[in-house]
C-alpha cells in the first residue's frame, strides 16, 4: 500500500503526526490481509473503529495548525475598545463529527484583563460543539425524545448527555426567528392566500396547556372549472408556540408578510381565513387580516350538530340521531343557518332539561352565520375545511410533544417547536448553511 503525500510542506511536528497516521493505516491493512479467518463483518468493524480514531487524530492535526497561528491583524477587545496582545496558547476542548479534539489556540488579553480567543469567534463555535455537531443535535432533538436523540448521536460517535442536549438546544433556539427564514411566494392566476390557526394541548408540570399553531398556504385550483382546489404541502409555512393570543398573532402576521401576503397586488389578492369557533382566532383575524374572507371550518360546524344530537337522543336512538344530523346538515351545507338554529331550538322545546345547552349551540351558529355560508364559498372555489391546520397540529406538535411522561415547561416546548417549524418550512439548510448554494 503506497503512502499518500502532503500537497504542501508542513512543519516537522505535522509531518511526524501525518507519518504516524499513515503507519497506522498500513499496519491495519497488513493485519487484515494476514488474518484469513476474518469475515466481512469482522473487517467492517475493525476498519470502522480504526478510522474513527484516525479521523479524530487527523482532524486535530489539521485544526491545531490553523488554530495555533497568531492573528495577522491587530486584535481589539470585543468588550472594550482596548487593543489586545497574545497571552498564551490554551487547549480548546471540542466535540466534532470525528470525535473530541483539543486544538491549542491563542488567547488574547487587553489591559483591562478581558480574555478571548479570536479563532473561536471566526469558527462560530456553539459552546464546545462545532457548527455541524450543533446542527445534528438540534435536528435530532426536533424529531426525537432527548434520550433517544442522545443515543442516536452516540451511535454517530458524538457523546452528549440528554440533559446537556436539552440545555443546548433550548439555548441555541433563542437566536432563531423562524419567520425570517422563509422565502416569499407569489400568487399565480386564480390563486388565493389561506391563513389558518388552531390550538392543541400538551402536558406541563402544572397541567395541560394550549399550544397555538398557525399556517400560511396557497391553493392550487384545478384546471377544470368547478374542480376542488388542492394544497401542495411544500408551500405550507408553519408557526407554533405556547403563548398568549396577542404574542402568537404577531408571529403569525409576521410569517404571513414574509411569505408574501400584502407584499404585491394588495388590492387584488384574495385572503381566506379558516378557523373553528374560538374567539381568540377571530379576534386575531380581525386585527391582522381585516379584509379576509372568514370561514368556519365545515367539519367543525358539523361536529357541533353531533354535539346537539348527543344532548337529546339516547344511545339506542341511533336512527333518530343520524336522521336529525343528516336533515340539519343539509341546511348547513346550503348556508341556511337560520334553519339550523331553528332546528336546534325546536329540540329545546321538546327537551327542557337541556334547553340551556341547546340555546348556546343555536347562538353559536347564529354568531358565525356569515362564516358558514358554505354554498356561496364553494361556488367561489374556496376551500371550506381546515384539514391543513389540523394536520399541522398533529405533525408539528403531536408527533413530538405529547409523548408519554413528557411534561413541558414553556421555554422547552417553544424551543422544540421552533426547530420543528424550521424543518417543516423547508428552511433548515437556509438557516444552518446560509452560504451554501443549491446545486
Amino acid at each position: 500500500m503506497s503512502s499518500p503525500s502532503l500537497s504542501v510542506h508542513e512543519s516537522n511536528d505535522c509531518e511526524d503526526d501525518f507519518r504516524k497516521i499513515v503507519e497506522e493505516v498500513n499496519d491495519l491493512y497488513g493485519d487484515i490481509n494476514v488474518d484469513e479467518s476474518l469475515s466481512l463483518d469482522d473487517v467492517e468493524v475493525r476498519v470502522f473503529e480504526a478510522f474513527r480514531s484516525l479521523e479524530q487524530k487527523f482532524l486535530e492535526m489539521c485544526v491545531s495548525k490553523k488554530a495555533g497561528k497568531k492573528e495577522s491583524e491587530p486584535v481589539e477587545c470585543p468588550e472594550c475598545p482596548a487593543p489586545c496582545r497574545p497571552l498564551r496558547k490554551r487547549a480548546k476542548h471540542l466535540t466534532t463529527l470525528c470525535g473530541k479534539i483539543s486544538p491549542r489556540r491563542w488567547v488574547y488579553c487587553c489591559e483591562h484583563g478581558h480574555r478571548h480567543a479570536p479563532w473561536e469567534v471566526k469558527q462560530k463555535l456553539s459552546d464546545q460543539y462545532t457548527h455541524r455537531v450543533a446542527e445534528a443535535m438540534c435536528r435530532l432533538s426536533a424529531r426525537l425524545d432527548y434520550r433517544e436523540a442522545s443515543e442516536e448521536l452516540s451511535h454517530q460517535g458524538i457523546e452528549v448527555s440528554h440533559t446537556r442536549l436539552h440545555q443546548s438546544v433550548c439555548k441555541w433556539s433563542e437566536d432563531l426567528d423562524v419567520r425570517e427564514q422563509v422565502e416569499a411566494q407569489e400568487l399565480k392566476e386564480n390563486q388565493r392566500w389561506y391563513v389558518s390557526c388552531d390550538g392543541c394541548h400538551t402536558n406541563s408540570p402544572d397541567g395541560w396547556k394550549e399550544v397555538k399553531v398557525g399556517c400560511i398556504y396557497r391553493d392550487y385550483p384545478q384546471p377544470v372549472s368547478g374542480g376542488t382546489p388542492s394544497v401542495r404541502t411544500e408551500s405550507i409555512r408553519y408557526v407554533a408556540g405556547r403563548q398568549n393570543a396577542a404574542a402568537f398573532g404577531k408571529k403569525l402576521y409576521a410569517l404571513a408578510l414574509k411569505s408574501g401576503i400584502y407584499q404585491k397586488d394588495i388590492n387584488t389578492q384574495v385572503i381566506v381565513f379558516i378557523g373553528d369557533g374560538a374567539a381568540w382566532i377571530w379576534n386575531l383575524c380581525k386585527e391582522y387580516f381585516p379584509n379576509a374572507v372568514q370561514i368556519v371550518d365545515y367539519p367543525h360546524a358539523v361536529s357541533h350538530l353531533s354535539d346537539v344530537a348527543k344532548l337529546v337522543f339516547e344511545e339506542t336512538e341511533t336512527e333518530l340521531f343520524e336522521a336529525w344530523i343528516k336533515e340539519t346538515e343539509c341546511f348547513l351545507h346550503d348556508g341556511n343557518i337560520a334553519e339550523v338554529a331553528s332546528s336546534i331550538r325546536a329540540l329545546a322545546t321538546q327537551h327542557p332539561e337541556v334547553s340551556e345547552s341547546l340555546e348556546r349551540e343555536a347562538r353559536y351558529f347564529e354568531k358565525h352565520a356569515n362564516r358558514m355560508q358554505s354554498k356561496a364559498f364553494r361556488e367561489k372555489g374556496y376551500m371550506i375545511g381546515s384539514g391543513v391546520i389540523e394536520s399541522a397540529c398533529k405533525h408539528v406538535v403531536g408527533e413530538r410533544c405529547p409523548q408519554a411522561a413528557m411534561r413541558w415547561k414553556k421555554p422547552g416546548i417553544n424551543a422544540v417547536l421552533k426547530w420543528r417549524c424550521l424543518s417543516k418550512n423547508k428552511a433548515w439548510d437556509r438557516y444552518w448553511y446560509p452560504n451554501t448554494k443549491a446545486a
